[in-house]
């Protein structure tokens, strides 16, 4: 619109002509009869310009009252402006500046610096350029600083929001100290950081972390009044509590363990790793025990408390976050945890029909050593998370889920943890009041049950989905035989196999088993330990002391006497039992007729009447004692015989010709 062509102040004939400060047709005629000069005739993306001076003074004041100002003032301004230039390294510079407590500058501070910067650069370029020289001061230098303020006071703010004086002296100075002493001299003496300069050496600030991280985890205060009475005997600068603030937040990470400990400092400080859910069910469990936020009274030594709250230990497969095994208690114990182990293995049959071990699972670390063998029995991989490191465990915040989603609105809710916002917990007024009506803790284990099942319910589809999808070499059977081995109960004492089997008593009640592979009755003179499940008494293992011996029993079938009391699988038991019987008994004949044909011939050598010794069997004529009585007579005859010869035979020659 304005600027200086040949130092000559111009204007656009276009935007003459737009702003109808002079028609398009009056413009024509002026310039054919030079009543207007034209310093540059217009082209392609050129406009033309037209001599302000030259213009008639009726024109010149209509542009006065469109610009609002003197087009020789406002040349000032946009001769600046052409002068301002992006600068890389400026901005870099206050980008990456520090101020003394390690912070960068805030960012609309560096902006706005990095503005000035090149405004004063942009007054420099001004200054030592001569054409812009002559123009901009009019060959006036003693008012140069003056016209230079009033160019910058009228920059546009929303384009350079500077913070440049306005007053033509002190911008001279900040001009001339910039040029002297770089960008640095633009930055404000508060991001200096004065407070932080009177620790000014290695000894100083180490006394200051000191008292930062003693586990006492004193407050700014605090740590101030110790400073300060070290830095009287010393003869240091005393300190203020915004120094200490500035250098707790300097050294946060490097004090935390020192003030919370090491596990907070690797649960708040140390890098975590994030990882993902895993693509399939049964590749990935977790477990851990749970203080279920439910209260329920308990009466004992002759009182009533109503503070208790159950132990629930959840084995959580990772891949939807389904409940897969659990168990309640009052506290967590390993055998709680074996509890709930058990219902994760004995839940996988009842999803997929046959029980089915995890890819991986893993626990925290109590009871480890004892618990490891429980854990590989169910898992492929057992690897237990970093001591003390909860974050590891997506477990924890599921707790949080079933907290909120379920536990809240019941009666008995206890609340959320003790750092919990007051405002958020139960009304104790009323827990008070309605304590009398907590559950006892069979009751409290069945509102568990209920919430399990939920889950369950809400999670099922989609982990069986997903389960159905997952090829056949990607599960691992985990065999009954295996399970009740680390799992199972025993009776304690050992016994021998009886004709109808395995006898045991159980919990007071005597039950019987038996099992269908034939080689069990082969080791009737074994004592049998006997290991059950005490969710399914219908299946035992029968295992011998080294256990080197094992045996799947069944619970024995009951058969009615009376035709009239059948039911349907009676026809089907007692054809098993007879197809067992006579296998078994094709597996004697067969064994039987197999050894008497190898062994026909060794037979023969001994006495022919010899189960007359053993057996009663009669002859034709109902005679026992005779047959066996003259069997005895002829074989002593021929027992004296046999003598005689032998003696006869040593007679006539030696022993030695006869070897």
């Amino acid at each position: 619109m304005v600027e200086y062509y040949n130092n000559t102040l111009t204007l656009e004939a276009s935007w003459l002509v737009e702003q109808d400060i002079i028609s398009e047709s009056n413009y024509k005629k002026m310039t054919t009869r030079q009543q207007i000069q034209v310093l540059r005739r217009g082209c392609l993306n050129t406009p033309a310009l037209v001599a302000y001076d030259s213009m008639p003074e009726r024109f010149k004041r209509r542009v006065v009252e469109v610009i609002g100002k003197s087009p020789y003032d406002l040349v000032k301004t946009n001769q600046l402006q052409a002068m301002i230039e992006d600068n890389a390294e400026l901005s870099q510079y206050f980008d990456t500046y520090k101020i003394a407590d390690g912070r960068f500058i805030p960012q609309n501070t560096r902006h706005e610096y990095y503005i000035n910067a090149i405004i004063l650069d942009a007054i420099h370029r001004l200054l030592t350029d001569k054409k812009a020289k002559k123009s901009a001061l009019g060959h006036k230098m003693k008012r140069a600083w003056e016209q230079i303020s009033e160019a910058v006071a009228e920059l546009d703010r929303t384009r350079y929001p500077h913070s440049l004086p306005a007053n033509a002296r002190r911008l001279e100075d900040k001009y001339k100290k910039y040029r002297s002493e770089g960008p640095e001299c633009l930055i404000h003496k508060n991001f200096a950081n004065n407070n932080a300069a009177k620790v000014d050496d290695k000894d100083k600030e180490s006394v200051i972390v000191e008292l930062l991280a003693a586990p006492n985890n004193m407050d700014n205060v605090q740590v101030m009044k110790f400073y300060n009475l070290i830095a009287e005997k010393a003869g240091w600068k005393k300190i203020t509590a915004g120094t200490v603030a500035n250098w707790r937040e300097e050294y946060d990470t490097m004090i935390y363990a020192g003030r919370r400990g090491s596990v907070a400092f690797s649960n708040k400080k140390a890098m975590q790793v994030k990882r993902s859910a895993p693509s399939a069910p049964m590749y990935f469990w977790t477990l851990d025990g749970w203080d279920a936020e439910l209260l329920y009274q308990k009466f004992e030594n002759g009182r009533t408390t109503y503070h208790n709250r159950p132990t629930v230990v959840v084995v959580l497969d990772a891949f939807n976050k389904y409940p897969v095994g659990y168990a309640v208690g009052t506290n967590e114990t390993p055998e709680l945890i074996q509890m709930a182990l058990r219902n994760a293995a004995r839940h996988t049959a009842e999803l997929f029909g046959t029980m089915y071990r995890t890819h991986q699972i893993q626990s925290d670390r109590y009871a480890v050593k004892m618990m490891t063998p429980f854990y590989e029995t169910l898992g492929k991989h057992y690897t237990p998370a970093k001591a003390k490191n909860a974050k590891a465990k997506i477990i924890e915040p599921y707790f949080n889920h079933i907290n909120k989603t379920y536990c809240q609105i019941q009666p008995n809710w206890s609340g959320f943890g003790i750092t919990s916002d007051p405002e958020k917990q139960p009304n104790v007024e009323f827990i008070n009041k309605f304590k009398k009506n907590f559950p006892e803790f069979e009751d409290v284990c069945r509102q568990i049950d209920v919430i399990i099942m939920a889950e369950r319910a809400n999670k099922v589809q989609a982990y069986m989905s997903a389960w159905d999808k997952l090829p056949d070499t990607e599960k691992i059977e985990l065999s009954y035989k295996n399970y009740l081995m680390q799992f199972g109960s025993t009776t304690g004492r050992q016994i021998l196999m009886q004709h109808n089997g395995l006898l045991p008593t159980i919990n007071g009640v005597k039950r019987t088993y038996d099992c269908f592979d034939t080689d069990f009755r082969n080791h009737s003179t074994v004592k049998w330990n006997v290991v059950y499940d005490p969710d399914d008494m219908s299946r035992a293992l029968a295992v011998n002391e080294d256990q080197t011996l094992q045996f799947l029993l069944e619970e024995k079938y009951v058969q009615p006497m009376a035709l009239k009391d059948r039911k349907d699988g009676d026809s089907e038991q007692l054809e098993r039992v007879r197809s067992y019987n006579k296998k078994i008994e094709n597996d004697v004949t067969e064994f039987r007729a197999m050894s008497a044909e190898s062994a026909s011939e060794f037979i023969g050598m001994l006495p022919q009447f010899e189960t007359l010794k053993k057996m009663c069997i009669t002859d034709s004529k109902g005679q026992h004692k005779l047959n066996r009585n003259c069997a005895r007579a002829i074989e002593e005859g021929a027992a004296v015989k046999a003598v005689n010869t032998v003696q006869a035979e040593v007679t006539e020659t030696s022993i030695w010709d006869k070897i």
